[in-house]
């Protein structure tokens, strides 16, 4: 599964838009309600929220496996990492990846998420005899690997999305918390009130749309709401 593009809403987009732009440098256009960011081969639209709420997310951006290490000297640079213990870097052997975290201005928490055998991106810029000397830095981006939603449901939320696109995962014994996905991409549903590793902030609901490659339905989750939206790639292009 593939997400290709995200609808994230935030209280403020216009001081959210330099962050992305200028801090860490990604391609922004400007729409009449907020702006989208192309993160590789994906894209994160953020909208205006309804007046009144501070919504918020746990997004994972995609970048080379064996990268870790180059993005959070180049992240580290542009904005504070997020730190457990003191650490920096994270490991997560059950999905074969390096993680790094930090939060934009609005509150979101953002993690570069390293997978093993994701390989850099095949683009102009990224290609040719010299590309392992070539820094990292926007191009390396290849695409939102994870996306958190929030719901009371997590167990009915996990069967309904894997009822419609086939993903590995299964929820904890708890109920709280599920990964549903692969190296292309994954959900991360959580419980109203577990934190966002690896702050202390508590997730809580937000709307959202996804729109992931995989059968042509949508799954509506109440809370939010959030409405995933899958797109037939091979009826459609």
């Amino acid at each position: 599964m593939r997400i290709r593009h995200l609808v994230l809403a935030t209280a403020d987009p216009a001081s959210l838009r330099p962050f992305y732009a200028d801090a860490l440098g990604l391609p922004v256009s400007d729409t009449p309600t907020g702006f989208i960011v192309a993160v590789g081969e994906s894209a994160v639209e953020f909208r205006q929220a309804n007046t009144g709420t501070d919504p918020f997310y746990h997004v994972a951006f995609s970048v080379p496996g064996g990268s870790i290490d180059d993005a959070a000297e180049w992240l580290a640079v542009r904005t504070d990492l997020l730190t457990d213990d003191d650490r920096e870097r994270f490991r997560y052997e059950f999905i074969g990846a390096d993680a790094i975290y930090a939060a934009d201005p609005a509150g979101n928490v953002l993690e570069l998420l390293a997978r093993d055998g994701r390989d850099r991106p095949d683009r102009p810029e990224m290609v040719g005899p010299d590309v392992e000397d070539k820094p990292f830095g926007p191009a390396s981006f290849l695409d939102v690997g994870e996306i958190g939603i929030v719901t009371e449901e997590v167990c009915g939320a996990a069967s309904a999305l894997d009822d419609v696109f086939d993903l590995p995962g299964e929820p904890n014994e708890g109920g709280d918390f599920a990964y549903l996905g692969d190296a292309d991409g994954a959900f991360v549903l959580v419980a109203p009130g577990r934190r966002w590793y690896p702050t202390d902030r508590e997730a809580a609901p937000s709307p959202l749309t996804a729109v992931v490659e995989g059968s042509a339905t949508t799954v509506s989750i109440p809370e939010g709401p959030v409405s995933v939206v899958g797109v037939d790639t091979a009826s459609s292009g």
